[in-house]
């Protein structure tokens, strides 16, 4: 699926902390309706968004007096025809052949420096990694669960005021299904916060509690992932970041595989999200 994303900055109305984020935004010269989310306590803002070829204007509905930064919109492609895409039968086997193979690439190839070229690679393949597994993880678990999917439709505001008329539901026999399956893959799976909400509604998963204290770790390393995909390693402000020493960057993928271990574990034992010193992983 192709898109125009742009990141905004602004001090959230709810818990009044200055964040950052990345949002879905109309294509250049047109306007409409867009959904932001605070990273650091998971509101989300109904908003609208005005593009042309060299501004982004956005504003978050019922708070005007709200100033949002925005940058110009990207363009982003997918390299898969995500409409007929199917999710792989095991998301953690797919996750942890990437985090052993770049392990292994980080250990043979990666650099001394805080700015190497092959340790950033290495951390926004990891980032990208962690994002298709939570995407693949959920796409599952709808298509394996009409009571999550029933869930999803009955409590997620997008899917809820979709409307379709008689004959586009007589074209397909799986209709609603498939219209919920797209737009799960329409989801942009940085934006943590609509990722913690989505997993609370289909798994009874709380990303939240299962990150506990380092919840801001995560954050940060998207936003780290950010700056190396579309600023080339570079801040917003153009100052070259130093942080990605092997030791973060194997500290990031460990960080992220226990991660996933625990919402294996907690989606498949149910088990007290309190007790994660007993888990074996």
């Amino acid at each position: 699926m192709n898109r125009f994303e742009t990141v905004v900055r602004f001090a959230c109305p709810k818990c009044l902390r200055s964040v950052s984020t990345t949002i879905v935004v109309p294509g250049p010269d047109s306007e409409g309706a867009i959904e932001l989310s605070c990273p650091r306590c998971s509101s989300l803002f109904d908003g609208h968004c005005i593009t042309t070829e060299s501004s982004c204007d956005v504003t978050i509905d019922d708070y005007g007096n709200t100033t949002v930064q925005a940058e110009l919109p990207m363009y982003m492609s997918d390299d898969l025809h995500w409409e007929a895409y199917d999710a792989p039968d095991d998301p953690r086997a797919v996750f942890m052949d990437s985090y052993h193979h770049t392990g292994e690439l980080l250990a043979q190839h990666g650099g001394v420096e805080g700015a190497h070229l092959v340790n950033r690679m290495i951390f926004s393949q990891q980032i990208g990694a962690i994002e298709a597994y939570l995407a693949d993880k959920l796409i599952n678990l709808i298509s394996d669960d009409a009571d999550a999917m029933k869930r999803l439709l009955s409590a997620d505001k997008e899917l809820a005021t979709k409307k379709f008329t008689l004959a586009q539901m007589s074209t397909e026999t799986d209709f609603v299904k498939t219209q919920v399956l797209a737009y799960l893959r329409s989801i942009i799976y940085h934006n943590i916060p609509k990722v913690q909400a989505l997993y609370k509604i289909v798994a009874n998963v709380d990303l939240y509690d299962l990150l506990g204290s380092d919840k801001e770790k995560l954050l940060k390393a998207i936003e780290y992932r950010h700056d190396c995909v579309h600023r080339n390693g570079r801040d917003s402000k153009g100052n070259q970041l130093e942080v990605f020493t092997k030791a973060y960057v194997q500290e990031i993928a460990d960080f992220l595989k226990v991660l996933v271990d625990k919402i294996e574990f907690t989606r498949y034992h149910d088990l007290d999200t309190r007790s994660w010193d007993d888990l074996p992983i």
